[in-house]
């Protein structure tokens, strides 16, 4: 993976180097995972890693540096997987309310799993989530299009806008559910109720039951 063209980071030059800073990564993620933001320091991090604070220094010039680089490559990366994914499939064999509840679902876990501490980086670094948001829209959009190819199947004068008001109103519940804190859904349950409203939505009422196998996207977080 080369390195995002705005993170400030001297560039491993060497293997040796390269694992060094894949080490670092890994140690980085693991801390923000389990303990956030505030667990994150420079000392903790070359602990784990098993490097040396001059080793982080060579590549970084400090927290806020690591901060930015994970928020871009993290992000960049799920993207490659994301948009290979998409062009690596035949789509056609997939009904409307199959593609429906896979796409409702892959909204859902990039709301709930990992994205929990990915937007911790964005916070941490000041940016307001804006990795997270630019990959929600990559993948919104990538969406909107797989389900355009259904357009003989959606019972709207306008497909492309139904699809559009119908994903926004998926996403607008999506982080609804995410800011409750006494009763929140189930996650099947959220997954479900969403994905039976937009496939409602998009054949004017008619809530239809797939016919296929509602395909297995991928793990973006792999």
């Amino acid at each position: 993976m080369a390195v995002p063209p705005t993170a400030q980071i001297n560039p491993p030059k060497q293997a040796r180097s390269a694992r060094t800073l894949e080490r670092i990564v890994a140690a980085s993620l693991e801390l923000l995972a389990t303990e956030g933001p505030a667990g994150l320091t420079v000392h903790r991090v070359v602990d784990l890693a098993d490097s040396s604070v001059g080793s982080f220094y060579a590549r970084f010039r400090g927290k806020d540096d690591l901060l930015d680089y994970l928020g871009e490559r993290v992000w960049t990366e799920a993207l490659e997987r994301w948009e290979a994914m998409l062009a690596s499939r035949d789509w056609s064999e997939h009904d409307l309310a199959s593609l429906v509840r896979s796409s409702v679902g892959l909204l859902a876990e990039a709301q709930r799993s990992r994205s929990v501490y990915l937007k911790a980086i964005d916070r941490a670094a000041g940016r307001r989530q804006r990795a997270y948001e630019t990959f929600r829209t990559e993948v919104l959009s990538g969406v909107a299009e797989l389900l355009l190819r259904r357009a003989s199947d959606i019972r709207h004068d306008d497909p492309r806008r139904a699809v559009r008001i119908g994903l926004r109103a998926v996403t607008g519940i999506l982080d609804a559910e995410a800011r409750e804190v006494e009763d929140r859904l189930d996650p099947e349950v959220l997954v479900d109720e969403c994905a039976r409203l937009l496939t409602g939505y998009l054949t004017g009422g008619e809530a239809i039951e797939g016919d296929g196998e509602a395909p297995d996207f991928f793990d973006v977080w792999s």
